[in-house]
C-alpha cells in the first residue's frame, strides 16, 4: 500500500503518489501501446479546446484552472466523496444517503443518475456514449482524457459539446511521463481509478472516499465502448491501483 506522506501533489504530477504515474508506463509496456502516441494526443487535444476556447470562455485555460480550484474546494467539503463504477446499478444509487455527499461518476456510470444535483464532475476518456453526451450537454464539469487510441472520440466529443447551449466545463488530463502545458496527470489507469486518483489528489482523504459499483470479475453496464476480453485485463490494473491505495475493499472480486 502507498504510503500517504509520499510524493504527493508537490510531485512532479498532481498525483497523490509518484507510482500513480509511474504505473501508466508498466500499463503501456504490457498492452505494447506508445508514449509517443499518448503525448501527440494529448497535445492535440489541448490545441483543440484553445481552438474552441475563443467562442466558448470556459474552455480558456484560466477558467479551467479556476473550474480545478472550485471543484477542490467543493469536494474537500463534502462529508464524503462518492466514486461510481461502470458496474454500478439505479437501485445502489438510489439507496445512497446523498446528504452532505458528492459524486464522481466513471464515464459512462453517470447514466446511472436520474438526479445530478450531487454529481460533481465525471472522468473520462469519451467512451461513456450517450450517457456522457447527456452529462455534458447538462453543462457537467468534465475531467477528460487523451491516450494514444481515443483521439478519433474526443475530437468528436469536444466538437459535438462545443455547440451545446451551455457547454460543460473541461479539466484536460494525460497519461505521460512528463508535464505538459495546460493538461494534467492525476495518475492512474481506467477511468474508475483514475477517479480516484483524482479525488486524492485534490487532497480528499481516503477514508472519505466511498466505491460503488466497481467490479474486477465482470464488465459494468455502464461500459458503454468496449471489448470484453481487453476491458477484463484492464480492470485486474485498476484493482491493482486501488489496492495500492487502500480503497480495494468495496471491489467485486
Amino acid at each position: 500500500m502507498i504510503d500517504e506522506g509520499g510524493v504527493g501533489a508537490k510531485g512532479m504530477h498532481e498525483a497523490f503518489h509518484q507510482s500513480l504515474i509511474d504505473v501508466q508506463s508498466e500499463v503501456r509496456a504490457a498492452f505494447e501501446w506508445s508514449v509517443a502516441s499518448d503525448r501527440t494526443s494529448a497535445e492535440a487535444m489541448v490545441a483543440c479546446v484553445a481552438n474552441h476556447a475563443a467562442m466558448i470562455p470556459s474552455w480558456r485555460n484560466s477558467e479551467r484552472n479556476l473550474t480545478l480550484d472550485q471543484l477542490r474546494a467543493a469536494l474537500l467539503a463534502a462529508k464524503e466523496v462518492v466514486v461510481l463504477g461502470a458496474a454500478i446499478t439505479e437501485s445502489e444509487v438510489e439507496s445512497i444517503d446523498m446528504d452532505g455527499r458528492l459524486i464522481i461518476a466513471a464515464d459512462g456510470s453517470v447514466g446511472a443518475l436520474s438526479d445530478r444535483s450531487k454529481l460533481a464532475c465525471v472522468v473520462s476518456d469519451f467512451d461513456g456514449g450517450v450517457h456522457l453526451n447527456g452529462a455534458a450537454e447538462q453543462g457537467t464539469v468534465m475531467i477528460v482524457h487523451a491516450h494514444g487510441d481515443n483521439s478519433v472520440r474526443w475530437m468528436e466529443c469536444l466538437n459535438t459539446w462545443s455547440q451545446c447551449p451551455t457547454p460543460p466545463r473541461l479539466i484536460l488530463t494525460h497519461q505521460t511521463p512528463e508535464v505538459l502545458s495546460n493538461a494534467h496527470n492525476f495518475g492512474g489507469f481506467t477511468d474508475g481509478d483514475r477517479a480516484v486518483c483524482f479525488a486524492l489528489a485534490m487532497g480528499v482523504a481516503k477514508e472519505n472516499i466511498r466505491l460503488v459499483g466497481f467490479a474486477l470479475n465482470r464488465v459494468g453496464i455502464w461500459s458503454a465502448t468496449t471489448v470484453a476480453e481487453r476491458k477484463l485485463e484492464k480492470l485486474v490494473w485498476m484493482n491493482r491501483i486501488l489496492t495500492s491505495v487502500g480503497l480495494d475493499d468495496a471491489v467485486a472480486k
